[in-house]
């Protein structure tokens, strides 16, 4: 697809509705603000819009979002939001017409009746139809990946649709080359583009955000204890109970390898702040990504997290909207042993056959003739998703003070596989959260504020908005996620997540 430029009516764009989003930047020097997203215009008949649903992961988000509409319309006589309606996408509306009957029928919801989910026929390769999806929808889901081979005419027909869009991609360098290419023209049309909003990296930027403001609260009160608020650390761990490996994300994989990801180009933006180029190295430096690492918190030798390629730029474009310093250290790891014990060496046992396990697949994955069986058998391959297995992500923001002076520690607990049932899970979450922020106005007694419009990770960009409103949604699927502040005192309080910061 060639990049296209997309041309957006300056009139459309409602200044009353417009304001600067300054980034907190109480310990960095790279400010940045951004105008204000735009609720869509006109009466749409979707609110959310699930494009691609009939792949694994895309199926995963439709079920999800479906799942988020009936519980709305069970709620309390007293909460009862307007009916969520819900567009399935794709190519082939016989698929999607199938896709939609299998997920009604697990959720127990009955056959298929008419008006109760739009199904749209949309095709990555037909401009219009991409358009038309987009003119028709509040939030669009986009799930059909690989993203740089079929992602941006979701992205260009949002921005010139003015829908706002939420998507499941794991693939920095190519947000990297929409920021580029398309940044400047969302910020304008007041479109607001949540890339990143699944397994990559929603456990990592919201262990990231709790955690760290949770710190903050250690100094609340405090004389004479300069940083003792301060996050100097932060350390993430997730664990995978069961699960699999989706094929959207080998497919991703064999690109990288052979150099099918977009490459930088002079004029291209940097994902990150400059200033935040040194943390980043020393998160991704072999020494402190290859290696076992011991973790004070758990108790266990840690391995790699083959996600922190992708999370550790998203927490350096995060931080400084955070408040956190560019002097923050970020660690990035896996727990893949069960219970830490001498038979497997506190954990370093199984963690090394983890790290030659990977190092081994790294090879093979240089070899053509291994590379070209693996394409060929993706194209029979397919996984559902487990939603038996869990993902649970922990977060630990260390005090500038010293580890014995203040910890914040964050839990995310999600039901499902991480690449397709628990991604599936957050997209909807976010896709919602998104909705409600853009769609809800303002009332007397609650402040509902907009999100900033261009790209932006969506635990930055929902952190300033309704008190609440991404961990609630979170919260309705299923997800649990608690916080606990350890002092120098040695005392422990569970802390309430919509207490935290801006309230996620």
């Amino acid at each position: 697809l060639e990049p296209t430029t997309c041309k957006i009516d300056p009139q459309k764009q409602n200044p009353a509705l417009s304001r600067d989003f300054v980034p907190m930047t109480k310990h960095t020097s790279t400010p940045a603000a951004y105008a204000a997203a735009v609720p869509p215009a006109g009466d749409r008949p979707n609110d959310i819009t699930v494009f691609g649903c009939t792949g694994n992961a895309g199926r995963a988000v439709a079920l999800h979002v479906i799942k988020s509409a009936t519980i709305a319309q069970s709620a309390g006589a007293e909460n009862v939001p307007p009916p969520l309606r819900v567009g399935l996408a794709g190519r082939n509306p016989d698929k999607v017409r199938t896709v939609l009957e299998g997920i009604r029928d697990e959720l127990g919801l009955g056959p298929v009746k008419d008006g109760d989910v739009n199904i749209i026929v949309a095709d990555a390769s037909d401009p219009d139809s991409m358009l038309s999806m987009a003119r028709s929808s509040r939030v669009v889901i986009s799930c059909a990946g690989p993203y740089n081979r079929y992602g941006e005419a979701a992205i260009v027909s949002c921005i010139e649709g003015g829908a706002h869009y939420v998507d499941i991609t794991g693939e920095v360098p190519w947000i990297e080359r929409m920021i580029s290419e398309h940044g400047e023209t969302a910020e304008k049309s007041g479109v607001t583009l949540l890339p990143f909003s699944g397994y990559d990296c929603v456990p990592a930027e919201l262990g990231m955000y709790l955690s760290g403001k949770a710190l903050e609260q250690a100094a609340t009160g405090e004389k004479g204890d300069d940083g003792i608020g301060v996050v100097s650390q932060v350390n993430l761990a997730i664990r995978n109970v069961g699960g699999g490996f989706p094929r959207g994300t080998l497919e991703t994989i064999l690109d990288s390898v052979e150099g099918k990801m977009p490459q930088r180009r002079e004029g291209d933006q940097w994902f990150y702040p400059k200033e935040y180029r040194t943390a980043a190295k020393m998160a991704l430096s072999p020494s402190s990504f290859i290696l076992p690492k011991w973790s004070h918190h758990f108790g266990t030798y840690t391995a790699p997290n083959l996600m922190t390629t992708v999370n550790v730029p998203i927490l350096c474009r995060s931080a400084p909207t955070f408040g956190f310093s560019e002097d923050i250290t970020i660690s990035d790891r896996s727990i893949v042993s069960g219970k830490p014990s001498l038979l497997n060496g506190l954990g370093l046992i199984p963690s090394q056959i983890f790290i030659t396990a990977l190092l081994f697949g790294g090879l093979a994955m240089a070899l053509p003739p291994f590379r070209w069986f693996l394409r060929r058998r993706l194209k029979t391959y397919s996984y559902n998703g487990d939603p038996l297995a869990r993902v649970i992500a922990d977060a630990e923001a260390v005090s500038k003070r010293g580890r014995d002076v203040a910890v914040a520690t964050a839990r995310l607990s999600v039901p499902g596989d991480a690449g397709i049932y628990a991604t599936g899970l957050f997209a909807a979450a976010v896709a919602n959260a998104l909705h409600e922020v853009t769609s809800t106005p303002a009332t007397k007694g609650r402040t509902s504020l907009l999100p900033p419009a261009g790209f932006h990770p969506p635990v930055a960009a929902l952190r300033g908005c309704r008190p609440g409103v991404l961990t609630e949604n979170l919260g309705k699927l299923g997800a649990e996620v608690s916080i606990k502040l350890t002092t120098k005192n040695g005392e422990s309080k569970a802390i309430d997540p919509a207490t935290i910061g801006s309230s996620l």
